[in-house]
């Protein structure tokens, strides 16, 4: 791993469980054991590097539709909440750093939390464009609005995403909600 990517990957980190106000740079390069010569090397300040956590935090985010498009239309709703709670499970610091900033109503870029509610909405509107597919097929039951599911189950991953998170498994541990997940809200849409 290279100085630079070690750097953002602390700094994610720190940001994301101290905040903004109490990650000191000087703390960063002690986690990261680099000197703090070295990030200002890569980052000319602080807020540069804060800029480039919140950059990197949002990138892997994008789905595009051509990842689904071979999949059989119940199947792409099933794959896409796999891909989210993968994302999820993969990008534990970045996910928790960008939760903490609207929890704490951190320092935050206007044009960051634009970006991170439109990779929301178009989630959100894959999600929705499958279930129409799939009602359109004749594979999926008609009784739903697809825009209206499609937010169900995205508010239902974040409350899985929520109890990842915290650690809190005393009802069922997040895999296997995930599994409920897509018996109960995908499962049950297939046509008979």
């Amino acid at each position: 791993m290279d100085a630079r990517t070690k750097i953002l990957e602390t700094a994610t980190r720190l940001f994301a469980t101290h905040g903004y106000d109490s990650t000191s740079l000087a703390h960063v390069a002690k986690d990261a054991h680099v000197s703090k010569a070295l990030i200002f090397w890569h980052f000319e300040s602080k807020e540069a590097l804060y800029e480039a956590v919140l950059a990197r935090t949002i990138e892997p985010y994008r789905i595009e539709p051509e990842a689904i498009a071979s999949l059989g239309v119940p199947d792409q709703v099933e794959h896409l909440i796999d891909l989210y709670f993968e994302f999820v499970t993969e990008n534990v610091h970045s996910v928790r750093f960008f939760m903490s900033m609207f929890l704490r109503d951190e320092k935050h870029s206007d044009d960051f939390f634009a970006k991170v509610l439109d990779l929301y909405r178009h989630y959100r509107d894959l999600v929705a464009k499958a279930l129409l597919s799939g009602q359109k097929s004749g594979t999926l039951t008609v009784e739903i609005d697809p825009q209206a599911h499609a937010a169900l189950i995205l508010s239902s991953l974040n409350g899985i995403l929520v109890q990842a998170l915290t650690g809190e498994q005393d009802v069922a541990s997040p895999e296997r909600l995930v599994q409920e997940l897509k018996t109960s809200l995908v499962a049950r849409l297939r046509v008979q």
